[in-house]
Parts: structure tokens; sequence; C-alpha cells
């Protein structure tokens, strides 16, 4: 049971780091995404358009910090309940905009791996 905790804690880990990496590459890609979901035909959000470099750059660094914590075992159960925040949030803003079409790329790891939110079943297997 042990080793498949660490495997977990691998692909977990490993999946926030990299997606927070090819983000990392492009921050400005990422505010773009936000600013699509903040838009009116979206999420009609537009009030938090100014500030979607800023969320942008948070997830960034959110990503990877948890990933790097995930890995290394730091503080895990806070760091769970964290990463379960997230990937929760993700899985009901990918079925948001898959169910409705909203958004036509989920942004889930930048512009390395386009992935349309039906095709982002990620959060789902993360979920379990």
């Amino acid at each position: 049971m042990k080793i498949l905790l660490h495997i977990a804690r691998f692909i977990v880990g490993g999946l926030f780091i990299f997606s927070g990496a090819v983000k990392l590459i492009d921050p400005i890609g990422s505010q773009y995404k936000f600013e699509e979901y903040f838009s009116e035909g979206v999420l009609n959000m537009e009030f938090l358009i100014p500030y979607a470099l800023y969320f942008a750059i948070f997830l960034i660094v959110s990503e990877i910090y948890l990933g790097f914590a995930v890995l290394l075992g730091y503080r895990a159960k806070a760091v769970m309940k964290y990463v379960v925040v997230m990937i929760i949030f993700f899985l009901f803003l990918t079925w948001y905009s898959a169910y409705f079409d909203k958004v036509t790329d989920c942004g889930c790891f930048g512009d390395a791996i386009k992935l349309t939110p039906w095709e982002s079943y990620k959060d789902v297997v993360l979920t379990f």
C-alpha cells in the first residue's frame, strides 16, 4: 500500500510541477486564459480582468510549490488539502467550460499540450 502512495505522490507532484513550469515559460498566455474565463460569455466576471496577470502568477507559483511539497512530503496533510481544493476547483471549471462549450482550450498545460475541456480528464483522475 505504501508503494501506491509513493507512486500517487510522484504522479500528482510531477503533474503539478510540469503544469506550473510550462505556464512559467509564458505567464502572459496564462493571463489571456484567465481573461477568457473572466469574460462576459464565460463566467461573467469582467471586474477581475485587470487582475488576470496576478491570478496567473499566483496559479503558476502555487502549482510549482504544491508539486514540490507533494513530492517531498512537506506538511503532507495541509498541502493535500490545498491540492484537493485546487483539483476540485479546476474540475468544476473544466466541466463548466466543456458542458456549456465556453472555452475551447482548457489551458491546463499552457501551450505545451493543447487540450479541449473534454480531453482534459486529468482532474477526474486526480480527484480519485
